[in-house]
Order: structure tokens, then sequence, then C-alpha cells
């Protein structure tokens, strides 16, 4: 759905707008059900964090169903700017939206729950664990964490192998864009990594005695809601 040109900025309208939050609100709903049946809590009276928060179609929603802080943070200035933007627009007044520099948690107090959704995915494993870790740390004790992850495809061979070298080489993408469109300059491309779920365990359980696991498909890319309550 993110992906779809309509909720590109320069195509957006209005009712597009409003489609896009609405998505974001039955996230959130989703999210308030799987809480309430695995922890008996409410997010309505939980601190939130929602990690690569984007132009904020999840935390914005967090923020109207929760009545403490909301944090969303993101790598993006113009991201935030537009996120900052929308929360403006809907007078959204206990959200807070940040920048940070993609390695390094800033400085934030402890939250209640912490989220992050199709955010991993885009991050080089060997630097995600090490934010995951940072994640796990900015939980209150009996603090509860949702985050989605992927660890495998279900791809064709040529086909994963083409959309990978394009996300790790720029001269693969750029001969792969002239080739294709004929024109100079070369197609955006986001990368798809893969975690291991054998290294997550072994990270969440220095955390949590247990974790909550949920299965996802996104166009062939296989991945896990992770849940888990942090012990006190």
């Amino acid at each position: 759905m993110l992906s779809d040109e309509k909720y590109k900025s320069q195509n957006i309208t209005e009712q597009d707008l409003q489609e896009f939050f609405s998505s974001g609100k039955l996230f959130v709903m989703d999210t308030e059900k799987r809480i309430k049946q695995c922890f008996d809590q409410s997010l309505s009276e939980c601190s939130i964090l929602d990690f690569g928060c984007g132009v904020g179609r999840l935390v914005i929603p967090f923020a109207k169903h929760s009545n403490q802080k909301v944090v969303g943070l993101d790598v993006s200035t113009d991201i935030i700017e537009k996120a900052n933007v929308h929360k403006s627009e809907m007078n959204i007044q206990n959200l807070e939206l940040r920048v940070f520099d993609g390695i390094t948690l800033p400085p934030l107090p402890p939250f209640d729950f912490i989220n992050s959704y199709i955010v991993f995915q885009h991050i080089e494993p060997s630097l995600g664990y090490l934010l995951l870790s940072q994640l796990l740390d900015k939980l209150k004790s009996g603090g509860i964490l949702q985050v989605q992850i992927t660890y495998g495809h279900t791809l064709p061979k040529l086909k994963y192998w083409n959309f990978f070298l394009r996300g790790k080489i720029p001269l693969y993408n750029y001969l792969y864009s002239l080739i294709k469109s004929r024109k100079l300059g070369s197609e955006p491309v986001m990368q798809m990594n893969h975690y291991s779920p054998q290294k997550l365990f072994g990270l969440f359980s220095q955390y949590s005695k247990s974790v909550q696991v949920e299965f996802t498909n996104h166009g062939g890319h296989l991945g896990a809601y992770y849940l888990l309550k942090k012990d006190v």
C-alpha cells in the first residue's frame, strides 16, 4: 500500500490522505487488540515510541489513541517536516517528532510501548541488531515491544537476485535502469534485508522469557511480528 503511486506527495488528494491515515488507525486498533489479548493491557495508558515513523501514518493514530506522550523517530529531516505538518493540521498535542542519525538513539525517556513496522527490512542487519538492542533498552520494565522484521522470501531466484543486486550495487542498478528505460539515471530501489530468527531470539531472550510471533508475507518477502513484554 505505502508504495502505491497515489500516496506520493505530488499525486496525493485529500481523499487519498484520509485513506492513508485510516489505514494507520486500523493498524493501531489491531495492535490494541493484540496487546489486550496477550497482556491484558491497553495502549490508551501507554507512552509510545514509533521507530521509523515516516510521515506519521501510524504515530499520529497512536497519539490520538493514547493519553500519554508519544514520540516518532525517523532519519529523514524532510520526512519529519511533513509529519509535523500533518500533526499541526490534526492538532495533535501529545506527539513529539524527532530526527536521529540512524545509528544511535537520541536521549529519550523509557517507554511503555515501542513499535516498529516495515522499517528494519530497509536497515543492514549488522546495524539493525544494534538498533533493536537500543530500543529494548528504552523499554520500561514491564514495557511491550512490537516489531515487524523480515527473515526470508518466496520470490523466484532470478527476480530476487535482480532486486538484491539493485539494492546493494549502485552500478548494477544504473545499468539495469538504463536498459529498462533507455534513460540515464538510476531508478530508486529500497533494500529488503533479511534477519536471522536465531539471532533475534537470542537478543529477545536477554529481555524477556517469552516472545509472541505472528507471521507476515509482503509481496513474497516473509517476516513476522515479534511481541514481547520486558521482564521486570
